[in-house]
């Protein structure tokens, strides 16, 4: 499978919260439009397969681009690659953003899922994340995306947020669900480094977050959506069965991707790259065609670790067979003996090992002990 992720690092505002590599400033956004159809050439060898099955724009937000600067990345795609018939081609979108002819773009570009960045349906808690849009831009946006029938959809919420009562965590929820709308994102509010959030709080003029509100609000976003028929496929990630996002499937499975645009990271199972976070350094090397990425070679351990980690965060799990052929014997009985000493905490039968769900919050911990 061919993965295939596209950095537009563009935003209106910067969100308190956000670390996502992003600028406020557009007056370089026609020279990257450029620098990415230039590094979608330069990449097209990268995959082993020339056949994408998932294309992913993400960001940043990909919305804030021209109908022409979308049209012209997607011609550059075409042209490098074999898009499959049954791609699944994402586009993250801002609320604000959306409107009847941009959805008309979408659906002639062959988009055939939408992320939309909602964080929240209740305006008092978008102003203090600093979204740039209301509720009622919100509503709109679901409503005008399935009138123009977008039925694979995606919607982010945030909670653990200081205000969100459990009482207004479940009206998000109960909204969600009216939808009809078959996947959801839900994150933890987390505080970043060098992020708004961060200054804030230690300036005292924000109040830290409460990891109490955090848990309840998590174990009752499990209960609500498994009430509802939405699978927890991953630690944030829910859908109906059989509409998980394929692209993000693509990381959790630990497949190949390629990224492309400032900050973009690509896998090939033995490296990890990333290019330059710094639109200045990624323009100028593109340009003076000189390296404008980092790499890392990853050694077995490193992949056994990777494998592990993404694994377990989902309902998917790792399986025997696969660390047998790419690892060896020897990590597979190492983790079949850490699994015996450690067995409350997983569900294991002959080839799949996952967590058991009342430990997936503690996902990344367990993973790590994991490590060798």
């Amino acid at each position: 499978m061919s993965a295939l992720y596209i950095h537009i690092p563009f935003c209106k505002h910067k969100c308190h919260y956000c670390n996502f590599f992003s600028t406020v400033s557009f007056k370089n956004k026609s020279l990257i439009v450029d620098a990415i159809i230039t590094e979608i050439e330069q990449k097209r060898n990268y995959l082993d397969s020339n056949i994408l099955q998932t294309i992913y724009f993400g960001g940043g937000t990909p919305s804030i681009l021209s109908e022409n600067e979308i049209s012209v990345i997607f011609n550059k795609i075409h042209e490098i690659f074999t898009v499959s018939n049954d791609c699944e081609i994402t586009f993250e979108a801002n609320p604000d953003d959306i409107n009847h002819n941009k959805l008309k773009l979408f659906k002639s570009l062959g988009i055939n899922r939408l992320s939309l960045g909602i964080q929240s349906f209740n305006d008092n808690i978008l102003q203090q994340l600093n979204r740039s849009h209301t509720s009622s831009d919100a509503i709109n946006s679901v409503l005008l995306s399935k009138e123009h029938g977008f039925d694979n959809m995606n919607i982010d919420l945030i909670y653990g947020i200081p205000g969100l009562s459990d009482d207004i965590w479940k009206e998000e929820l109960e909204k969600f669900l009216s939808f009809d709308i078959p996947h959801l994102s839900a994150y933890a509010l987390t505080v970043e480094p060098k992020t708004a959030l961060n200054v804030l709080i230690n300036k005292k003029k924000y109040p830290p977050i409460n990891e109490d509100s955090v848990i309840s609000h998590f174990n009752y976003l499990i209960e609500f959506l498994t009430l509802n028929n939405y699978n927890q496929y991953e630690i944030s990630n829910f859908s109906k069965y059989g509409i998980e996002s394929k692209h993000n499937c693509n990381y959790w499975k630990n497949l190949p991707y390629l990224g492309i645009g400032p900050s973009a990271n690509s896998y090939n199972l033995v490296s990890r790259q990333w290019n330059h976070s710094s639109i200045t350094k990624y323009l100028e090397s593109i340009n003076k065609s000189e390296e404008y990425e980092e790499k890392e070679i990853l050694s077995l351990d490193d992949q056994f670790n990777e494998y592990i980690m993404l694994g377990l965060r989902t309902s998917f799990g790792i399986e025997r067979d696969i660390i047998e052929k790419r690892f060896g014997i020897e990590y597979l009985e190492y983790v079949n003996n850490y699994v015996i000493v450690n067995n409350t905490k997983f569900i294991s039968d002959l080839n799949i090992i996952t967590l058991n769900p009342k430990n997936r919050m503690f996902a990344d911990r367990i993973a790590s002990d994991m490590f060798k």
